[in-house]
């Protein structure tokens, strides 16, 4: 990972980037288990359109009424290992940009407010992360925060701004652990964190989502059910490491766990011929990017071929499964933001079928779950107009808590109080990279189980038959 700079700052130009059938109780059980596991560019809308910035001063940031810009900072991976997680996120903010709502300024108490948004690169460092957030809410003054993608991103941010009043919205991290940063015990979830909110899902969601594509398979092909997992030494890999066999137990399914593993290792052949020798049918894990290439590489060479490879926090996008091309035919993994998902923009009402072609039109490629990064700012829109002051961090801190919204991620309620306070989960589907026809590989929505109203684009197939 890049290390961070001594006086981390807001990027000033936007970085070039290439074109988720289980038992009813099984999320408690994940709870009662994942405790054992976790030890910039800007510019300015509104009042007109769009309005350059600089680090020393927004021209035109203020309203007739003299009104002072909100200004909202997106802290998120545009570089590094995580990169693919903001790959659709200048996509977003351009979107974003066109919406009336934040073309024309915040109207809240009889004035209008431009809105400055701030956009942070972490180059995907957790100590970047954090400094930045320090910058952000010390130096430039934002008056809310977005954090997204993984925990090595959104952890770093949530302590920071809880520790420093100042509101912020999260995506894509699991529940537990960004829960369980913040000091909760996601067995008893009474802890209600103050300036902080996110949505997403759960490590129990995705062994919910892959144990029914497990089924398929084993009932196609007569498995043993047993499960090769390998989990890093790292918050994600120690929160699956809980979660996931409790889950998979009840399911019927075995685990073969490899020790946790340090990120980075280069290596794995140990853990390969472990597998072999267990005749594992099943593969699943949740490695930072990089290493999975690394690790899948090694078990194709030396001929571990599961029946079926369900893997969590890598190939979710686009250019990951490129990259490794034929190596990823027939691996499944999660989607929590689909084309075919019947949710619509509560700015302009577009659909998410319309949001992936537009996306893939402009020339962004195949379309990337990230787009549902929409709905930061369609739940910050929405917190703001609950408030009379934009600029007491108070008054937002405690609007965002009452948002309760349609939106292009899917039902936003951060009011519900479920599965924590502050927590509004939008479950995944089942996706599987198949060879494709428009690209060399699609993303083929497989299962949805835990999205019903999903429409399934392709068949599940076998990685290994």
């Amino acid at each position: 990972m890049t290390s961070p700079p001594d006086r981390p700052s807001p990027d000033t130009t936007a970085p070039g980037r290439a074109a988720a059938g289980s038992p009813p109780d099984a999320a408690g059980i994940g709870r009662r288990n994942v405790l054992k596991a976790f030890g910039a560019g800007a510019f300015a809308v509104g009042a007109g359109g769009l309005l350059e910035a600089c680090s020393t001063g927004i021209k035109g940031s203020s309203g007739s009424g003299g009104t002072k810009a909100i200004t909202i900072g997106w802290i998120h991976p545009l570089t590094g290992s995580l990169a693919g997680f903001g790959a659709a996120d200048d996509w977003v903010t351009t979107k974003i940009k066109q919406t009336a709502q934040y073309k024309n300024g915040f109207k809240i108490g009889g004035k209008t407010y431009p809105v400055t948004i701030k956009s942070y690169d972490t180059q995907s460092s957790p100590t970047r992360a954090g400094d930045l957030a320090r910058t952000a809410i010390l130096s430039d003054g934002v008056d809310l925060l977005f954090a997204s993608s993984t925990p090595e991103t959104v952890n770093a941010v949530s302590s920071q701004a809880e520790s420093l009043g100042t509101p912020l919205i999260c995506s894509n991290i699991p529940w537990e652990s960004w829960y369980i940063n913040l000091g909760g015990n996601p067995q008893k979830p009474t802890l209600k964190p103050k300036f902080v909110v996110m949505y997403f899902l759960g490590a129990e969601h995705l062994v919910q989502a892959f144990i029914p594509m497990w089924n398929r398979i084993h009932a196609q092909l007569h498995t043993n059910k047993v499960v090769a997992a390998a989990f890093p030494n790292d918050s994600d890999g120690n929160a699956f490491r809980a979660v996931f066999p409790p889950i998979a137990k009840g399911a019927g399914y075995t685990f073969d766990m490899s020790s946790p593993y340090p990120d980075g290792t280069t290596n794995y052949s140990s853990m390969i011929s472990a597998f072999k020798s267990d005749s594992a049918d099943f593969f699943t894990n949740v490695p930072l990017p990089p290493d999975f290439a690394t690790m899948w590489k090694q078990a194709v060479q030396q001929g571990f071929k599961p029946k079926l490879a369900t893997v969590a926090k890598v190939l979710l996008f686009p250019t990951d499964a490129y990259a490794l091309g034929s190596l990823v035919e027939n691996v499944a993994t999660d989607a929590w933001w689909a084309p075919t998902l019947p949710w619509t923009s509560s700015f302009t009402g577009e659909t998410c079928q319309q949001m992936a072609n537009e996306y893939e039109a402009a020339g962004h490629g195949q379309w990337n779950s990230n787009i549902s990064n929409y709905s930061l700012f369609e739940a910050a829109h929405a917190a703001f107009m609950l408030v009379n002051n934009p600029h007491d961090k108070t008054e937002v801190a405690d609007a965002i808590h009452k948002v309760n919204i349609p939106a292009l991620a899917g039902p936003l309620n951060f009011a519900s109080g479920g599965p924590a306070p502050g927590v509004a989960i939008t479950p995944p589907v089942g996706i599987q990279w198949q060879k494709g026809t428009t690209y060399s590989l699609e993303a083929k929505v497989v299962d949805n189980t835990l999205q019903p109203h999903a429409k399934l684009t392709g068949d599940l197939l076998p990685t290994n038959a």
